[in-house]
């Protein structure tokens, strides 16, 4: 039996010795951190795995770290996207929060618990994100469960009154479902 995964951290930078600074930084902590040179490959691995945290580099050849992170939160939303930059300009930030929603930006160089921490930070962000993500799920679950019924059984879900005149609910509401052939609603659903 295999225990919980880890949190899956992927690092990309097309500059090798930094890149390699990134995850020396993060490998004492609780992650299962991955590495690339490669933004196309970084966005792969986004599509392929459910990756918690981006962290990328702004300034790439292949396409910027803010065009990566835009184009990570179409594939996958619930990856939260951190920035690295050597130009903390107010054209990167903007370019990074308009294109890829950045969940932080950090400078380079940077501290490295500073990284670490937005980095848990970003985590925790991300198990938050999956969360609601299972909710707007059982949201969008529960409204077509209720239009198929409604389709099948008019009126089961919403009830046409009068206005001005009293609804009047029926003696036994479980024996009408039982004879509309409504199976599992009984009783103990009130419970």
């Amino acid at each position: 039996m295999s225990g919980p995964t880890l949190p899956l951290v992927v690092c990309v930078d097309d500059d090798e010795a930094m890149l390699s600074t990134v995850v020396r930084c993060l490998r004492r902590e609780q992650l299962d951190v991955r590495a690339t040179l490669s933004a196309s490959d970084a966005l792969a691995q986004i599509a392929q795995y459910d990756v918690a945290v981006l962290v990328s580099d702004y300034d790439m050849p292949e396409m910027t770290g803010a065009q990566l992170a835009g184009a990570a939160r179409r594939v996958r939303p619930e990856t939260v996207r951190i920035l690295l930059t050597g130009k903390r300009t107010l054209e990167t930030a903007i370019d990074g929060i308009n294109q890829g929603e950045i969940f932080r930006f950090l400078s380079k160089p940077f501290e490295n618990e500073q990284l670490r921490a937005a980095v848990l930070g970003a985590v925790a962000r991300h198990h938050e994100l999956v969360a609601l993500s299972g909710d707007r799920e059982r949201r969008e679950r529960r409204d077509a469960l209720r239009a198929a019924l409604e389709g099948e059984f008019p009126g089961i879900s919403q009830v046409a009154r009068s206005p001005g005149t009293p609804h009047e609910l029926p003696v036994d509401p479980w024996a009408e479902a039982a004879a509309l052939g409504l199976s599992g609603l009984t009783k103990a659903l009130e419970t």
